[in-house]
């Protein structure tokens, strides 16, 4: 039975993934995407409209989601798009060679929705997607959720907030107040206790 526990993925919780999916003329596409774990064998994405990866999704109505911590693959699918011979083939589709596991998904519901955020009103896709196969190329698979690096770079500014005046002490309580709503956001209640734990201690500054 497929279980996304069987990576790491709880319930409820945003991970940072790498998207891959094909490109009409055939060409593998790789992209950053935040992935929600919904249930054991389903995830949603909330994508900009208008990317290559909401195009060929659309189009084709499935896709990998690689689970990695290498740094370059994030950084290469961001600023262009990784060499082909960083890709390989499953179900006619692609993954990326030095990831730890990745899914192997199918739309089951699509749909454009206008959502309003701190940079304004956009619209956004929203896919549900059923998980059909889990590979795990690793033994331990870890995937990445912002929130416990969040704790800990908000620890590091409670820290040091007795070391800091004017400007730098405005910027550190700027820094927390956007820690605090990633945390909230993207974070389970274990990453949410410590950070209120984080900003009681921090008020005290205030």
């Amino acid at each position: 039975m497929l279980n996304l526990e069987s990576v790491g993925m709880e319930r409820g919780l945003l991970y940072e993934t790498v998207v891959t999916t094909r490109n009409e003329d055939g060409t593998p596409n790789a992209a950053p995407m935040g992935v929600i774990c919904k249930s054991e064998n389903e995830v949603v994405l909330y994508l900009h409209q208008g990317s290559q990866t909401v195009r060929n999704i659309k189009l084709e109505e499935k896709f990998v989601v690689n689970i990695t911590k290498d740094p370059m693959i994030f950084v290469e699918s961001t600023l262009g798009n990784p060499s082909e011979e960083s890709f390989e083939h499953f179900n006619n589709e692609f993954y990326l060679k030095g990831t730890d596991a990745f899914l192997y998904v199918e739309v089951t519901r699509l749909r454009d929705v206008e959502r309003e955020d701190q940079f304004g009103v956009s619209t956004t896709t929203v896919i549900n997607a059923e998980v059909k196969e889990i590979i795990k190329k690793k033994e331990h698979v870890e995937p990445l959720n912002r929130a416990i690096y969040g704790v800990i770079e908000g620890l590091v500014y409670l820290t040091r907030m007795d070391m800091v005046s004017g400007d730098m002490e405005k910027l550190y309580r700027h820094r927390m107040k956007e820690i605090s709503r990633i945390v909230n956001k993207v974070g389970s209640v274990e990453h949410k206790k410590a950070m209120k734990k984080i900003s009681e201690a921090f008020s005290k500054y205030e």
